[in-house]
């Protein structure tokens, strides 16, 4: 049986093609330091208004920004 995870990966993968640095987006999104930590490690939990607010600023979609990634029981993905 397989088990899966929540990941910010669509969007990590987003950001670093736009050329962004995290600080950008402190200054873009108003977040703090630890929750770009939470969102750049996958460290849920994340509030949802946290993703709403990257959907927002970014004009994203939601599936652009969080996934659900299968995570098989010995760890692969």
């Amino acid at each position: 049986m397989s088990d899966g995870m929540l990941t910010f990966e669509p969007f990590r993968i987003w950001y670093d093609r736009q050329k962004k640095k995290r600080t950008d987006m402190r200054l873009e999104c108003g977040f703090a330091p630890g929750t770009i930590t939470k969102i750049f490690s996958d460290g849920f939990p994340v509030r949802s208004d946290i993703i709403e607010t990257i959907c927002k600023v970014y004009n994203l979609r939601i599936e652009q920004v969080i996934a659900y990634r299968e995570v098989e029981e010995d760890g692969r993905q």
